[in-house]
């Protein structure tokens, strides 16, 4: 008899946090021959990436079914327009199982509370399967993302909960109940990958496409622009700590922030409007965004909320310090006070002098940064976390694991 696959859902492929997270995940699930299988809610420039590491059942190919815009209009007129949508929606979840059928599912594991909806309405002859969540996301991510319906039927379905920081964990045991001795909490970080990666980075990428000075301090943040993340409070850091570190060339660069995004207009005239468009750089959205982070000498998380993003992780491995609200989210709980300096939320007159004090003293900056990659390499480990997650499965569902499976 074939062994029984674990079913991952991604609710897209998009450069980001936790998707990145889901391919590491999955690459090294691969190598340990961990029987799988990919189930992709929407596309993203990482689709071929995943295809590469597992077979892929895409949703989004067939969930937008939507009649031409004049039979919309009669449908509605004759109210039959929700029968339409939800006997569309039924084609595509027949679709959806009969693809997976012959994939043999056994477990079911939710990457992000975003695909809450889909396991709600697309996933219901899965229900009756072990479920493990892997929760990124905290409160404003949850209202953005999900609908709290779905959500808490998803958390009432969840055999076992992974979240990313202390931070989330107290969130979904606290908010929505979900039982402590049923949650797990760690993060995965493929250091063997990243340095990898590492070896054929463009050190000088800043020099090159930005015209930045060899001997300029860069203090960097990185992920969409949106308010979440802050975009604003880096930029009224940034001018702080330029004026107060004049004539010093300190220069802030933002990875990650592109026309496509809402605020990006409002933060680049911000910056204009500052007199700063030479000082403060916005990279759009890049695959090379390793080669950016490598030439930052601080890492400033301004966000608001980020439950513990991969960047903070990328730039502790590469020795960097970083600087982070207190009450925003995981970052803390690695930075605390020997890799950075977490400062009171929002307080922005004590980000500007966390910032100035690293920039003053490098001795300091290389000292904080060794500290936050022991860090990383004691508490991810790779392996020791991948061991963790399949333990986790193994409780709901053995796995024989060989190298047959590892396609």
């Amino acid at each position: 008899m074939e062994q029984k696959k674990i079913l991952f859902v991604s609710h897209d492929a998009n450069r980001a946090g936790s998707q990145l997270l889901l391919l590491q995940l999955l690459r090294l699930l691969k190598a340990r021959g961990v029987p799988m299988h990919l189930l992709l809610c929407n596309g993203g420039e990482l689709e071929h990436e995943f295809e590469q590491v597992c077979g892929v059942t895409k949703l989004y190919h067939s969930v937008r079914v939507t009649p031409s815009p004049i039979t919309g209009r009669l449908l509605r007129k004759v109210n039959l327009h929700k029968l339409y949508e939800e006997r569309s929606a039924q084609r595509v979840s027949g679709r959806i199982a009969a693809e997976l059928d012959v994939q043999h599912i056994g477990l079911v594991f939710i990457n992000s509370i975003a695909n809450a909806g889909v396991y709600y309405e697309s996933l219901k002859f899965l229900h009756h399967l072990p479920l493990v969540v892997f929760a990124h996301e905290l409160g404003m991510s949850v209202k953005i993302y999900t609908h709290e319906k779905h959500l808490q039927f998803l958390l009432k379905q969840a055999d076992h909960l992974i979240a990313v920081s202390q931070a989330v964990a107290r969130y979904y045991i606290a908010r929505f109940g979900y039982s402590e001795k049923r949650v797990s909490t760690f993060t995965l970080f493929d250091h063997h990958h990243i340095d990898h990666k590492l070896q054929y980075i463009q050190h000088d990428i800043l020099e090159k496409t930005y015209r930045v000075p060899e001997d300029a301090i860069v203090i960097g943040g990185c992920g969409n622009a949106e308010w979440r993340k802050g975009n604003d409070l880096f930029n009224w850091i940034a001018k702080s700590v330029i004026q107060k570190t004049s004539p010093l060339p300190v220069y802030f660069v933002w990875v990650g922030a592109g026309p496509q995004h809402e605020i990006y207009d409002l933060i680049e005239s911000d910056i204009r409007q500052m007199g700063l468009t030479e000082r403060i750089i916005l990279v759009p959205p890049t695959s090379q965004a390793l080669d950016y982070i490598n030439r930052f000498d601080v890492l400033l998380l301004s966000s608001r909320e980020d439950p513990y993003p991969l960047v903070v992780l990328e730039a502790a491995w590469q020795e960097i310090p970083v600087v982070c609200f207190d009450n925003a989210g995981g970052a803390p709980e690695l930075v605390e006070s020997d890799a950075g300096f977490v400062v009171p939320f929002m307080d922005i007159p004590a980000a500007t002098d966390a910032i100035i004090r690293l920039v003053l003293d490098q001795s300091m900056r290389e000292t904080m940064g060794n500290n936050a990659r022991k860090k990383v390499l004691e508490r991810h480990n790779a392996d020791k976390s991948v061991a963790r997650i399949e333990a986790i499965v193994q409780k709901y569902l053995p796995l024989q694991i060989s190298e047959q499976h590892n396609q």
